[in-house]
């Protein structure tokens, strides 16, 4: 799993680049994110689509470790990334 570091107190974007696995060409239809803390869902939102870019602004607020988890749809098929937010 991939690893974001934040300072607490940091309000900050974080992109993600959709790849397709045989280089085809695909459109990102929507997007949504949940960023969470033991269990507990701490911000959700819409992810901001450019291209193959999804575009997360957040602010986790406590010094832990948070998961951020952003589900996203191509064509008919619903996908997910998930990656570790370290806050110190």
């Amino acid at each position: 799993m991939n690893r974001i570091k934040f300072i607490q107190g940091e309000d900050k974007h974080v992109k993600l680049l959709v790849r397709s696995p045989d280089n085809e060409p695909f459109t990102i239809l929507s997007a949504s994110y949940t960023l969470s803390r033991y269990g507990e869902v701490e911000a959700l939102g819409e992810c901001y689509i450019d291209e193959h870019y999804l575009d997360i602004k957040i602010s986790p607020t406590k010094k832990a470790a948070y998961i951020l988890e952003v589900t996203y749809v191509v064509g008919d098929s619903i996908r997910k990334a998930r990656l570790e937010v370290e806050v110190s």
